[in-house]
């Protein structure tokens, strides 16, 4: 047999194209943005959160995920939820920060976002970041290496720590007040949604005043659950760490 033939059969049996079995291409984000549009239009703001949560789940690089914030930052504006809005934009524009507002919005949440722009270029030329995709440098950290058993000493003390009661019942009355904060929240939410379906004015002012009110309360409530769990863990590391010294005997 030639020489040439052997060495070219040779050749397409260890190139990638014939000895390893095609990728299949994974999810679709265009697919997945396309879609958290669509429903957004159509006011399903809930399913546009879906929809963008599965898309950043299959996003490939930086870009691709600034694209899901800054959307989601106009799903979560149109709901009411500013805060959470503009941390969307920043984390949005932190990774593209020449993005623009992929579909039209309210002179408000424009102005937001131009405003959050200009937050996150000042931080940019005060504090440059590497690009979102450049590799992590890992520092050579070597193990210490373990003391011989031998020159182990026997410990003269056992610490005994007591249970703190005041962090576990700010924290437990945090978890109760986060709790019945959002659910206020859903109910104001709901009325916001229900002054969109009313056709008369009244109907619609009542639904809105009740919308405000409960929101007020939510943030209320939800305030005092941040301060319980912040009471909480500040207690914690000012009374966790007074253990009570057992003396063991010796044998």
């Amino acid at each position: 047999m030639d020489l040439r033939i052997v060495l070219g059969v040779a050749l397409m049996l260890v190139s990638p194209a014939w000895g390893q079995p095609a990728v299949s291409p994974g999810p679709d984000f265009q697919a997945r943005m396309s879609a958290a549009s669509r429903v957004y239009e159509d006011l399903d703001y809930e399913h546009s959160l879906e929809q963008l949560d599965a898309a950043k789940a299959v996003a490939r690089d930086g870009g691709e995920r600034g694209r899901v914030a800054i959307l989601r930052g106009i799903v979560l504006a149109d709901l009411g939820r500013r805060q959470e809005s503009l941390s969307a934009f920043k984390e949005g524009l932190s990774l593209v920060p020449d993005a623009s507002l992929p579909v039209k919005v309210s002179p408000k949440v424009s102005r937001d976002f131009e405003e959050v722009r200009r937050n996150v270029q000042r931080e940019l030329v005060r504090s440059p970041r590497p690009p979102p995709d450049a590799p992590v440098a890992i520092a050579d950290v070597r193990p210490e290496p373990a003391p011989s058993p031998g020159l182990v000493p026997a410990p003269a003390q056992e610490e005994v720590r007591r249970t703190p009661v005041l962090p576990l019942a700010l924290q437990g009355g945090g978890v109760v007040l986060g709790g019945i904060g959002s659910y206020v929240g859903l109910q104001s939410r709901s009325n916001v949604n229900a002054a969109r379906d009313d056709e008369f004015y009244s109907d619609r002012t009542a639904h809105l005043d009740s919308a405000r009110g409960q929101a007020l309360a939510a943030n209320i409530l939800l305030g005092a659950a941040v301060t319980a769990a912040a009471g909480a863990a500040v207690t914690w590391l000012l009374t966790g760490d007074s253990p009570s010294p057992r003396t063991e005997v010796s044998p």
